[in-house]
């Protein structure tokens, strides 16, 4: 099957590029990611997202025509996304209350049960690994130098100098790092307060005309308006992140006075779609009566009519007088 692939231009296809599979950061499923070098020297990842059209379609490139209903499109990833997943996962295990150096912290993140996947998305086991937890592309991922970067900055870092014997040799510092779950919610505060700037988020139509549905576009709900927006915010950013770290983002803010407009707003459009009851005495039938029913102009009229000089219509159903003997 032919697919049509959208990709950024500074990948260059010349070279063998391999993807990396890898469980998604928020669903645990296998997702391919590319990591690339562009001419620059710079590494980026890209996160490929299969488009699936309800009817098979004809792509039309230059005069050529292409019979295809998948579009494959690669859209840069945020590192971040791809290391929180991990730095969960290294703070559930044993180690989790330990310094480690960063070597001992990547070995152990490359054999995290967690990212073990089914065929075909695992490697084969290499001598001396355990049989389970060992991802082959996770171990790839742990060596990208953005991916180190960005595990680093998600981790508590203490320094201890060493000691030597000599005195004239130079005093060296080790290292140790814990993965720190408060780091990563701190980095994402700082994405949410960035995206949730008006400047950023007005880009972002379907995610203002949430604004507009809560009543929040005017000038007296500013206060309101960019709760609502940190929400938003969050809301959009939980795509890639696992359901743990979501919720403790939102746990971190308050939202209640958003809450409670919204439930005031809602309850205040319910009571106006109702339709009013009539509770007026004059409308509301006794029990065990019957209503009268409505009469014709023409009765109305007949009943005007003086009948005093007129014969009863029984006058004219009298019975016979008998005959005389």
């Amino acid at each position: 099957m032919e697919y049509i692939s959208v990709i950024k231009d500074d990948v260059d296809l010349s070279k063998s590029q391999r993807y990396l599979r890898i469980p998604h950061s928020r669903t645990g499923q296998a997702q391919l990611y590319l990591p690339y070098t562009n001419s620059d020297g710079q590494e980026s990842i890209l996160e490929l997202i299969k488009l699936n059209g309800s009817q098979r379609r004809t792509w039309f490139i230059g005069d050529s025509g292409i019979d295809a209903g998948n579009i494959l499109v690669h859209y840069p990833m945020d590192p971040l996304f791809l290391v929180i997943p991990i730095v969960l996962a290294l703070s559930n295990s044993n180690n989790a209350q330990s310094f480690q150096p960063f070597s001992d912290l990547i070995s152990t993140a490359s054999s995290l049960p967690s990212f073990t996947l089914p065929e075909p998305f695992t490697g084969p086991i290499k001598p001396g690994q355990s049989s389970t937890g060992y991802n082959r592309d996770l171990e790839s991922l742990l060596k990208l130098k953005i991916i180190r970067k960005v595990l680093r900055a998600c981790c508590e870092k203490k320094v201890i100098p060493s000691v030597t014997s000599s005195p004239s040799s130079k005093t060296t510092e080790q290292k140790y790092y814990r993965p720190s779950i408060p780091m990563i919610l701190n980095h994402l505060k700082k994405k949410v307060e960035h995206f949730a700037q008006p400047e950023e988020f007005e880009k972002f139509d379907h995610l203002v005309r949430g604004l507009s549905k809560d009543g929040l576009l005017g000038d007296d709900y500013e206060e309101l308006r960019n709760l609502s927006r940190i929400q938003a915010s969050i809301d959009h950013l939980s795509q890639w992140l696992p359901r743990e770290i979501t919720q403790q983002l939102l746990n971190s803010y308050d939202f209640t006075a958003l809450s409670i407009h919204v439930k005031n707003r809602t309850a205040a459009s319910i009571a106006a779609s109702q339709q009013p009851k009539n509770t007026s005495n004059k409308d509301k039938d006794v029990k065990g009566t019957k209503r009268k029913a409505p009469t014709s102009k023409g009765v109305e009229a007949l009943k005007k009519v003086n009948t005093n000089s007129m014969n009863k219509l029984t006058s004219f159903f009298k019975p016979k007088e008998g005959k005389k003997k």
